[in-house]
């Protein structure tokens, strides 16, 4: 056994240390030489090039509305790149325009702690900055004062005064008979006459946009995109969604295009399901080519759903665009579902009926 005195060790220490450090400097101009414009361009797409959106802004006189509906809508229909680095523009667009309903929504109350916290600092200015150790002037003083006013309140009392003459005013009412000997009295008559009067009655029907059973199954999308594979098809189930008024699609792997096929027996974690994905949906609303998944594998198979409904059905679909793994792609159309529809009615009568019975009575 060969014991080692504890300074010899600290001299291999500080010699390997001595080695790395000069291997580093050696290497510094080689590093900073292999750094240039040429490279760069070759990692970064679009490098050193003048983009077009930057022309859109013009110091706030431009017009960025127009061009950003059409990013939306060329996003939407756009076939994925297969640089995962120019894919990232159209996928972030994708996800704003189309995942309003899953962000995070915060509520903030003024119970808040970001509030409260706030509100504190505001009355107490000089504690808060010196606990944040910010001072001004001369010692610890912030030279932030704590200063209270009150405006006294102010009061003013108008009159105004209205004279009115007294006056004596006369004034005869009734009828005044003259009589002599030409006159010729007679009596006042009154004339019989018929007066036709109409009232309507009536139902006011009001239709609109009801609520189906959340978590019901309404429906399946299915087509064969592979005809000897194990999990030849490609399917997708429509359910209800949670609040009623919306769906929840599952795209999924299948063996006889109703079950979902389950990886797992093969070592591969995947149950088959790509997910449940929500889509609103109403009269003459449609979700086009919503972009779900690649499956993995190195197979690059894409795949899209969409739901396009008119003024009181839904119908489903789904299509693939594949470049590998056996799969020759294809489309899948559902059978047209119901829209959930209300019918309310209620029954009115005009005024004027109202005021014929008075008059009958």
């Amino acid at each position: 056994m060969i014991l080692l005195a504890p300074w010899l060790a600290m001299a291999d220490q500080n010699g390997a240390f001595a080695d790395g450090k000069s291997l580093g400097a050696s290497l510094n101009q080689l590093n900073r030489d292999a750094i240039t414009a040429g490279n760069i361009e070759n990692k970064i797409p679009a490098y050193g090039q003048s983009v077009a959106e930057a022309t859109y802004f013009q110091g706030g006189r431009g017009d960025t509305v127009g061009p950003g509906v059409n990013k939306v809508s060329t996003c939407s229909s756009v076939t994925p790149d297969s640089d995962a680095i120019k894919r990232q523009e159209c996928e972030a667009v994708n996800f704003l325009a189309r995942n309003p309903d899953i962000r995070p929504q915060f509520s903030i109350t003024g119970s808040d702690s970001m509030i409260l916290e706030a509100r504190n600092a505001r009355t107490n200015a000089e504690s808060t900055f010196q606990s944040l150790g910010i001072a001004g002037g001369t010692g610890s003083s912030t030279q932030c004062q704590t200063r209270t006013e009150t405006t006294p309140a102010q009061f003013t009392t108008e009159t105004c005064s209205s004279l009115r003459e007294i006056g004596t005013e006369q004034c005869t009412t009734g009828r005044i008979i003259n009589l002599d000997t030409d006159a010729n009295f007679q009596c006042d008559q009154t004339m019989n006459a018929y007066e036709n009067l109409q009232c309507r009655r009536g139902s006011t029907v009001t239709i609109g946009f009801g609520q189906c059973t959340p978590g019901a199954w309404l429906g399946r999308a299915a087509y064969v995109d592979c005809s000897w594979c194990v999990d030849p098809y490609m399917a997708m189930n429509i359910f209800c969604g949670g609040d009623g008024r919306s769906y929840d699609v599952e795209p999924y792997r299948s063996y006889d295009g109703v079950n979902r096929y389950d990886y797992n027996w093969i070592g591969y974690p995947w149950n088959g399901s790509y997910g449940l994905f929500h889509v609103s949906v109403a009269p003459g609303q449609s979700v086009t080519d919503y972009y779900v998944s690649n499956l993995g594998f190195g197979c690059n198979l894409y795949v899209y759903y969409s739901v396009s409904c008119s003024g009181t059905t839904c119908t489903p679909s789904m299509r693939n665009v594949s470049s590998g793994c056996n799969s020759s792609g294809g489309t899948g159309v559902g059978s047209p579902l119901a829209l959930p529809i209300t019918r309310t009615v209620s029954n009115w009568t005009s005024d004027q009926c109202v005021a014929l019975k008075l008059r009958a009575q």
